[in-house]
């Protein structure tokens, strides 16, 4: 994106990231939207954040970020089968997402396919060894490891 007069700007005058979907979104009200569905799930809302998940999922379908969250919406449920799913649809999407990979391999714990989850959670430290999604698989493994994730 070229900076311009057309290029858009948060409250501060910095450049905002447009994600591009069905619409061009800024991406600082594509996290709002996200950040609205968690606050609806924290509230026992878990309908309305699906709602939000969903239309977000719709609004940038070549995002992994609202798939990931469909699953973890499903998991916080205790539906570890849907969640997978969710999780596994948004790597098909978008196959170097390691935040999408230590997903899969926390459903996969919890659904007790153990060496799989093992697997998928050691695809994702390899995939980005100091990003979030590599300590998040890395805490699961020490979990596992420790034998606290006794369900």
């Amino acid at each position: 994106m070229t900076d311009n007069a057309d290029t858009p700007r948060d409250a501060a005058g910095a450049t905002v990231e447009l994600l591009k979907g069905l619409i061009e979104v800024p991406q600082p009200e594509a996290s709002l939207l996200l950040e609205a569905g968690y606050l609806y799930l924290e509230m026992g809302k878990p309908k309305e954040a699906a709602d939000v998940f969903a239309g977000v999922a719709a609004l940038l379908p070549h995002s992994d970020v609202p798939l990931v969250a469909l699953g973890n919406l499903e998991f916080a449920q205790g539906h570890f089968q849907r969640a997978l799913k969710h999780h596994q649809e948004a790597l098909k999407l978008k196959p170097k997402s390691a935040l999408a990979q230590a997903h899969v391999g926390e459903a996969l714990l919890w659904l007790n396919k153990t060496a799989d989850g093992v697997k998928a959670l050691k695809k994702a430290i390899e995939m980005e060894p100091g990003g979030m999604p590599a300590s998040f698989a890395r805490a699961l493994l020490e979990a596992h490891e420790a034998g606290t994730l006794a369900r």
